[in-house]
């Protein structure tokens, strides 16, 4: 077999299709297709996938709607592996059987250890059983959507983070086909900068999505420390931004927005100094009335400093410099030990963030270069276009102040 294409999203989502050498793939709903597919949208023939050569060739078969290659119109490209095809409304991946794209979307998937439906405050007591082919070994961190577990892939024998939604997200059609479709869009996104997300699906009365695993710490536990231990030193926060900056980059010019950069969905790695972002799509993922209702008392507040003062606005539509905000709150945090701004209350903190200019990071740290504290106050201006644009913009004066200060990231 050279390969598989798996539906992951669709109507006949789930269903799989081996691909041996010099065969060609007819996909389309008609009969005389090899998939016969359920989708209204998808031609009768709709595009061939064919092996030549040691290589295989996807093709677009005149149809009425269009084939896509990861959200490009290709009528003639070279699959590789990780690559997601969209015809009409179905998704597939193509993926060879055993190697590290072997990750899909799955839905609804039997596990011989299903643990019985559980509170939502309960998630710990998944330690110790299996959901799907991953062991849950320990809490890693409880978070705004669920809990982050360390677990083993016994498929692939290797450690994972794996995240498990609180149960009622699963019991939400509307949530679940939102969960299904980000995650099948963030599966091909890979960066250095990046939490890898390594699969997602859902087991019993759980959604879940195993990550890499990154052996370090948050930023929370970052800043937590910076409170005891005293100031941090202004490079770490440099080299977070620079790091984050880049991921940023990455995932916009894939059209992709975080939506929820904090200090909790930043990891920094000591062996080699890595800062990595996590959690990326996944506030896409949960946007609704179903997800909103299940967020657990208390645990908004913590992501509220790190707001931009657009997301604390009902109805707005935020881009890419929302993300740039919450990245300059977060450099802000590590260099002062404290987000931009603090209040008794909520509606006390979000007047302040739509209001109020923050103190200059230098007020706390003497040593903080000009032009660095002059970059992290231009990403926390009230107006998204009084900041930079773009991260590429942000990344360029972030690059400027490592180059004046002699400093390499």
């Amino acid at each position: 077999m050279v390969g598989q294409l798996v539906v992951i999203s669709g109507p006949d989502q789930g269903r799989v299709f081996s691909l041996a050498e010099a065969q060609t793939l007819n996909i389309g709903r008609g009969l005389n297709t090899d998939t016969k597919l359920r989708d209204a949208h998808v031609s009768r023939l709709h595009c061939q996938v064919q092996e030549e050569d040691g290589k295989v060739i996807l093709r677009d078969a005149g149809s009425s709607t269009g084939t896509k290659v990861n959200n490009k119109t290709a009528n003639k490209v070279e699959l590789k592996p990780g690559d997601v095809i969209q015809v009409g409304s179905t998704q597939i991946r193509f993926q060879i059987e055993g190697e590290p794209f072997d990750t899909t979307v799955v839905s609804d998937v039997a596990s011989p250890q299903k643990p019985g439906p559980a509170p939502s405050e309960q998630l710990a007591e998944l330690v110790g059983q299996m959901l799907g082919h991953f062991e849950i070994l320990s809490v890693i961190a409880k978070g705004q959507s669920g809990t982050i577990f360390q677990a083993k892939d016994t498929k692939k024998d290797q450690i994972v983070a794996f995240k498990v939604l609180w149960p009622e997200f699963a019991q939400d059609d509307e949530s679940m086909a939102r969960f299904v479709r980000a995650m099948s869009t963030m599966l091909p996104v890979k960066h250095p900068n990046l939490v890898a997300i390594l699969g997602a699906g859902r087991t019993g009365d759980f959604c879940w999505m195993a990550m890499e695993y990154v052996e370090g710490e948050s930023l929370t536990q970052v800043i937590k420390r910076i409170g005891v231990a005293g100031m941090l030193d202004w490079r770490y926060a440099l080299r977070v931004g620079i790091h984050v900056g880049r991921a940023l980059e990455y995932a916009h010019g894939q059209h992709i927005i975080h939506r929820n950069i904090t200090p909790a969905n930043i990891l920094y790695r000591p062996t080699d100094k890595i800062v990595k972002l996590g959690d990326l799509m996944l506030a896409k993922a949960l946007e609704g009335n179903k997800a909103q209702e299940i967020t657990r008392p208390g645990t908004i507040l913590g992501d509220v400093p790190y707001m931009s003062p657009e997301r604390t606005r009902v109805g707005l539509d935020v881009d890419g410099r929302s993300d740039i905000y919450s990245l300059g709150a977060t450099m802000y945090a590590l260099l002062t030990g404290r987000p931009p701004y603090d209040a008794k209350s909520l509606p006390e903190l979000i007047a302040k963030i739509r209001k109020d200019e923050p103190e200059k990071p230098k007020k706390y740290q003497l040593s903080i270069p000009d032009l660095l504290e002059g970059t992290v106050l231009r990403m926390l201006s009230k107006r998204p276009e009084d900041r930079y644009q773009t991260a590429a913009d942000m990344q360029v004066d972030l690059d400027r102040v490592a180059k004046f200060q002699g400093v390499q990231f």
